[in-house]
């Protein structure tokens, strides 16, 4: 037989969140209690509170709730404490500090690092497309992975295709029917990028210094890029490379300075994009050249 109705527990539990604010050490005060019948919070955290019965005994269970997005994390739930009701308000907010606080701020930490994580490789995933997109001829998304994969296709029988790694550290990308000389260019890049038996000489600061150069020409061919395009181009692509660099530094402090300054000057590389009037295209001596081969060969 219960001892215990439910708008008796239901006043327990208001009832023990109220005493609470006045024992809990910090700014402690109640809130509409939507999911449960009674919470409390600070700047930093929020319980809930419900009364049930056991054993003929009212008992109090306190949840702390995570920041948002927790539900999205493995291996992570709010942490809960129960009590029986009829112990004194002090030794009740004794257990909560000793025991619920602690879990609960280092849950929420950990929610926090997931989350910026996610949101890091999130845009790390969307500059890689999005650079795609703008770069490529004719690229689209994937139908069915539209935030990891991309392909285009052309002019003639060139094609390409792309999809992230799921550690977004890496990327599968293919290329077919590629100019030879544009082929060769490719091959120089990667080769001396991933050479294990680098010359003597081959210092990385020389391997930069050629990937530099390599891209020097490669634009040189290119039809003329406008510079707002050559803006946005370049403010994904520093995006891109101070993430790299920010995620290999030990301490959180100096990631976040370098990724605060990047970001800054990235800002500051975009409004200026948007802010320029359109060009129109000038072609390259290269292009004029393609251009009459195609003409010649329609005739």
């Amino acid at each position: 037989m219960s001892n215990y109705d439910h708008e008796a527990l239901q006043r327990i539990a208001i009832e023990h969140a109220h005493a609470l604010c006045g024992y809990l050490a910090g700014d402690w005060h109640r809130t509409d209690a939507v999911q449960t019948e009674a919470s409390i919070a600070r700047e930093d955290c929020e319980l809930y509170l419900w009364g049930y019965e056991q054993d003929g005994t009212a008992r109090l269970s306190i949840r702390a709730q995570l920041p948002d997005g927790w539900a999205g994390i493995d291996g992570v739930a709010p942490p809960e404490i129960t009590v029986r009701a009829d112990r004194s308000i002090e030794s009740i907010a004794t257990d909560i500090a000793r025991r619920l606080l602690p879990a609960h701020a280092e849950r929420a930490a950990q929610v926090r690092d997931a989350l910026e994580r996610e949101e890091q490789r999130k845009a790390i995933t969307s500059s890689i497309v999005d650079y795609f997109l703008e770069t490529m001829p004719g690229g689209v998304p994937d139908m069915h992975h539209p935030a990891t994969a991309v392909s285009s296709r052309g002019p003639g029988a060139f094609s390409a295709s792309m999809r992230l790694g799921l550690d977004v550290q890496s990327a599968d990308l293919h290329l077919r029917n590629l100019p030879l000389d544009l082929t060769r260019s490719i091959i120089h890049i990667v080769g001396r990028h991933l050479s294990d038996t680098e010359p003597a000489d081959g210092s990385p600061e020389q391997v930069l210094n050629a990937l530099a150069d390599t891209i020097t020409k490669l634009a040189g061919v290119r039809t003329q890029i406008p510079t707002a395009k050559l803006l946005r181009e370049s403010a994904l692509n520093l995006l891109i490379i101070s993430r790299i660099a920010s995620n290999r530094l030990q301490d959180r402090a100096e990631r976040d300075e370098i990724e605060q300054v990047a970001d800054q000057l990235i800002t500051t590389i975009r409004h200026r994009a948007w802010s320029l009037p359109p060009e129109p295209l000038t072609d390259s001596p290269a292009t004029d050249q393609a251009q009459a081969a195609s003409e010649a060969t329609d005739e």
